[in-house]
């Protein structure tokens, strides 16, 4: 965007990108799978409400290179524990698996087939998901809950047999591992790089519009858009600002 000087500016939304560009560049020297961890800011251009600030910052988990849903597993069960570990009790991870370039553009012009008759029912935003992501329709802070896109076709009923068995073996995985999920079957991310598992920890302590504390999944498809060989990846991204914001609501500030 161009600033009030006029300069134009790019704004580093998130994390991940610059670890697998720096993975790839760097591959022949690191082990596989590849484990990091980052602590930074991030920064949005947008008007700054409570939760959702201009700069905030991050601490998040990456795995690269294992592409077995163990992988997912173990990332998600950090999350789990140290948010448990902060004393956040009254959090809920929702999980699903958004599929994968075999799977996801039959579903893709499902959905399109389904909501196109529908457009002038859906606002401005949503429309122009609707032509570049339709997935994220489902996203959508206006129309997300309405009654037309919750009737609409989900992901998790398309996916294909590897898809589907790898979505039932995270899931399996967390059950072995006692951690507790809801499968939100519309649980999309704001990212297009994701490929099957996405998750969210959501605090209860915060209001809903900012209630998501962590949020993550796999991006198997990233390092090849970033001009790399194929290589899986898994992690997540915990927002410490809204971190400290539910531990305050819970008077479980150090």
């Amino acid at each position: 965007f161009e600033d009030k000087g006029g300069r134009s500016l790019t704004l580093r939304p998130e994390q991940t990108a610059s670890i697998v560009r720096a993975y790839l560049a760097n591959a022949h020297d690191l082990p596989t799978p590849f484990k990091a961890y980052h602590v930074s800011p991030q920064f949005r251009h947008g008007r700054p409400q409570a939760g959702r600030l201009r700069e905030l910052r991050q601490f998040g988990v990456e795995t690269i290179g294992a592409a077995a849903p163990a992988a997912d597993v173990e990332v998600i069960a950090l999350a789990d524990r140290y948010l448990r570990g902060r004393g956040l009790g009254k959090v809920e991870l929702r999980l699903n698996s958004i599929g994968d370039p075999e799977c996801r553009p039959a579903y893709r012009e499902k959905l399109i087939a389904y909501l196109e008759p529908h457009a002038n029912e859906l606002d401005e935003d949503c429309r122009t998901r609707l032509r570049t992501n339709p997935l994220r329709v489902f996203d959508c802070k206006v129309d997300g809950q309405t009654p037309l896109v919750l009737r609409a076709p989900v992901i998790s009923d398309n996916l294909c047999q590897a898809c589907a068995e790898h979505f039932a073996a995270v899931r399996n995985g967390l059950d072995a591992a006692g951690i507790a999920f809801v499968h939100d079957p519309r649980l999309v991310r704001g990212l297009d790089y994701y490929t099957r598992t996405v998750l969210e920890f959501v605090s209860a302590s915060l209001s809903p519009a900012q209630a998501t504390v962590c949020g993550g999944g796999r991006y198997d498809g990233l390092a090849e858009v970033l001009g790399g060989a194929p290589t899986p990846g898994v992690g997540f991204a915990l927002g410490l600002d809204r971190l400290l914001a539910a531990m305050e609501e819970l008077g479980m500030l150090p």
